[in-house]
């Protein structure tokens, strides 16, 4: 796990509590995830992201999740194996993937009575998901990572986030967006790991 001590730390200063104890049970989860990628979608979710979001979940105890973007389903595999109680639900806009598997296809049976996908643009279906739903501990965006996408996905969630809620956002440093998110709500983003385009994470205040 690259600069493991860094992500350690900064993770320790945002929840005040020791996360790196939970990185012994993602490592197996990871192992199972690498086996059976190989060496295909190599925009999936990377190795380093897997374990912060491993600890987050589990530490969080989670009941509702909301991830954008599903592809081979990495990051539903890692959130559904730390959820204890919780629902996971996804929004992808392809029903299969370039290998012509279904979205989310790694995503093991045994975990999918605790997850909801849905197929569509975050745009149409987020807002009356969250209408539904009524609140969300955890809000990952990890689709279209545009200037435009980003903000509306933010400012959307933050509207039905819990206090003390957790925003993450993978490819941070694809666009300016979540700095300028965060500045407008006058919160801290921080960067959890600068490995394929960094992972940010804002706490709800």
């Amino acid at each position: 796990m690259g600069n493991s001590e860094s992500i350690s730390s900064t993770l320790k200063e945002i929840f005040n509590v020791d996360l790196s104890k939970y990185w012994n049970e993602a490592e197996g989860i990871n192992n199972e995830i690498k086996r059976t990628l190989g060496n295909s979608f190599r925009y999936a979710l990377s190795e380093t992201k897997r374990y912060i979001l491993y600890s987050i979940i589990k530490y969080y105890n989670p009941d509702v999740v909301i991830e954008t973007g599903v592809g081979p389903g990495v990051s539903s595999t890692i959130i559904l194996s730390a959820l204890e109680k919780g629902t996971l639900h996804s929004i992808d806009i392809r029903e299969s993937l370039e290998n012509g598997k279904p979205v989310g296809f790694l995503v093991p049976e045994q975990l999918r009575s605790r997850w909801k996908l849905y197929i569509g643009r975050s745009r149409d279906i987020l807002p009356d998901l969250l209408k539904r739903l009524s609140k969300v501990d955890i809000f990952l965006h990890d689709s279209e990572h545009t200037s435009e996408n980003v903000t509306f996905e933010l400012n959307l969630a933050w509207d039905y986030l819990r206090n003390d809620g957790v925003l993450l956002v993978d490819n941070l440093d694809f666009t300016e967006a979540p700095y300028h998110f965060a500045k407008q709500k006058g919160v801290k983003l921080y960067e959890l790991t600068n490995e394929a385009g960094g992972l940010g994470i804002i706490i709800k205040s």
